[in-house]
């Protein structure tokens, strides 16, 4: 078996500096979530960009994020899915997520965004009982100890093909 390779820091800067290409409105809302005490369940921007090409890689038209913080990753998808595509992100806190409508309203995808407050799983069986979806695509980025419930529901809800991401999926091994 391989072992890995630490990556070397040089090629690490870089890529943060060039790889992510976000946009000046990303960037801006990652620099303020930055400042928080809680800026650790951000992702990273590089993260982002690989977010927004696996959207356009998989044609994604509709898509799901459970977990939507300040809205960096939705603002990443929104801006890589059609005109006439939709993200329905799911959250628990209208305090986050009222930071992640502005920077929405200002990139101007916020009408590609239906934001449902409450917990996941609830939004989520709601979701299955009145036949939504099929969705192409489906982000969790959620408190950890959900992702399997997540995970079971979201492929109720995918297309076949879909794609499911999951952020932090070995966190702490």
């Amino acid at each position: 078996m391989g072992r890995m390779i630490e990556p070397n820091p040089g090629i690490l800067a870089y890529l943060t500096a060039y790889g992510g290409r976000e946009t000046e409105i990303q960037q801006r809302c990652r620099e303020e979530t930055a400042k928080r005490d809680d800026a650790v369940m951000q992702i990273s921007p590089e993260q982002a960009a690989s977010l927004a090409l696996l959207a356009r890689l998989t044609c994604a038209k509709n898509c799901i994020e459970i977990g939507v913080f300040t809205g960096y990753s939705a603002l990443a998808v929104a801006s890589a899915i059609p005109q006439d595509g939709r993200i329905v992100a799911l959250d628990v806190s209208k305090e986050y997520t009222d930071i992640a409508r502005r920077y929405w309203r200002e990139a101007g995808v916020e009408r590609k965004i239906e934001l449902r407050i409450g917990p996941a799983l609830a939004s989520l069986d709601a979701m299955i009982a009145r036949g939504e979806g099929p969705f192409d695509m489906v982000f969790i980025d959620a408190d950890k100890t959900g992702y399997d419930a997540y995970y079971e529901r979201a492929l109720t809800l995918l297309r076949p093909g879909g794609l499911i991401a999951l952020d932090n999926m070995l966190y702490s091994g």
